[in-house]
Formats: structure tokens, C-alpha cells, sequence
């Protein structure tokens, strides 16, 4: 039986963010976390979820092809800058929100 994470690509730190909040939120929810209060820990994971998910939609995949010169031969470049986008900046906002109200609650 294949283990379902050994598939899970996490290569950025945005896609480790939303996998950390996931597993942190199920654990509060199960009982797994006794000693944290269960609600704020919830606020505090889904916060952090939601920033990794704004911060994925704000890297997207950019590919420029390189046209070739005398010193450099032509070629296809690839990455994820980060490119802002309302929907991203929008889940990072209720992400920074949830993580403020978790720890207001935690504190209090």
C-alpha cells in the first residue's frame, strides 16, 4: 500500500504552509492536541492555510522563451515570481485575520 504523501510535492514553502495548517486542524479537531485550546489552534491552522492558498495563487507558473544571441544559445525559462493577485492577496488577508482572532483568543 503506497503511502498518499509520498506523492505530495511540497517544493514550495507556500504548498508546506497549507499541508502544516490541514494536518494541524485535523489533529485540534481529533483531540490530538490536548493541551491547546481547540478552537483557537483551528483559527490559528485555517489562518495559515489560507495564506499558503494566497500565496499559490499569487506564484503562478511564468515561462518566457529566450531568443538566442551570438553568446547564448535560445532556450525556455521557468519560474514562479510572485505576481499579486486580488483573489491571493484577498486569502492572505483572512488568512493574517483568522491567525490574529486565533491568537487573541489563545491569549485571552
Amino acid at each position: 500500500m503506497d503511502n498518499p504523501l509520498s506523492k505530495l510535492a511540497l517544493d514550495y514553502w507556500y504548498h508546506v504552509l497549507m499541508v502544516v495548517g490541514i494536518v494541524v486542524f485535523l489533529a485540534a479537531g481529533a483531540g490530538l492536541l490536548p493541551t491547546f485550546p481547540t478552537a483557537p489552534t483551528a483559527l490559528i491552522s485555517l489562518g495559515v492555510f489560507f495564506i499558503g492558498l494566497g500565496e499559490w495563487i499569487n506564484h503562478p507558473l511564468q515561462t518566457a522563451l529566450i531568443p538566442a544571441t551570438a553568446s547564448f544559445p535560445s532556450g525556455v525559462i521557468s519560474g514562479h515570481p510572485r505576481s499579486p493577485k486580488i483573489l491571493g492577496i484577498a486569502f492572505d488577508i483572512l488568512g493574517l485575520a483568522l491567525i490574529c482572532v486565533g491568537l487573541y483568543k489563545f491569549l485571552a
